[in-house]
């Protein structure tokens, strides 16, 4: 059986095939879609696809991060976006999503405003304004594709900066990376991003109550 029930699931080979025969499930295919015109358009650029256990197109919380990090960019890591990924950020935001009641499976999306990786294999490097430059229109694509979407959470300063470009008028809420530098360096850092967790969902709970 696939090993789904901590952080870093996505180390089993197991289950990340079984996400692969997910991807064209309806909540999914769109961004399955999406995902591979970004590939076309994009010649050669690692595109890791959304995780299908995730809300997808059902989201009402976008996770915004920078870029796909080597754990997550095919065909060396997982292929997708995801908590589950086999590395320390990943396991960072797990923790804190369980922590903060955000059920991945109903609410929650993760995706990066640059949606490609820029690293070489064993290092990525950071975004520079270009890469938010050219990714800008694909962020936008994407809000199209999330109906039921109410508030971004954009983790770290890329995220912040490509979100102020694109001019969406949604509920964004700026919170610190998950990375483990920021998280074991600054004290501060796991309260910001769990306080900016509970702010998100508490938008969306109070959404549910106003209908």
């Amino acid at each position: 059986m696939p090993r789904t029930d901590g952080p870093r699931a996505n180390c089993d080979p197991a289950e990340v095939q079984r996400k692969l025969s997910l991807l064209r499930v309806d909540h999914a295919a769109p961004l399955t879609e999406y995902v591979e015109r970004l590939r076309e358009r994009h010649p050669g650029a690692l595109v890791p696809y959304f995780d299908p256990t995730e809300a997808g197109t059902k989201a009402t919380i976008l996770g915004l991060f920078e870029a796909p990090g080597p754990k997550a960019a095919p065909p060396a890591g997982s292929g997708f976006v995801s908590a589950d990924n086999n590395d320390q950020t990943a396991q960072n935001m797990w923790t804190l999503l369980r922590e903060t009641q955000i059920d991945r499976r109903t609410d929650y999306a993760a995706w990066n405003v640059v949606p490609w990786y820029v690293g070489d294999g064993k290092r990525i490097r950071s975004v520079r304004g270009s890469d938010l430059a050219e990714a800008q229109e694909a962020t936008k694509d994407l809000l199209a594709l999330l109906p039921n979407l109410r508030v971004v959470v954009l983790f770290g300063k890329a995220a912040a900066k490509a979100w102020k470009r694109i001019g969406s008028p949604l509920d964004s809420i700026e919170a610190p990376h998950p990375s483990p530098l920021n998280v074991n360096t600054r004290p501060d850092v796991r309260a910001e991003i769990r306080d900016a967790l509970i702010e998100a969902r508490s938008k969306i709970d109070h959404h549910v109550r106003a209908r």
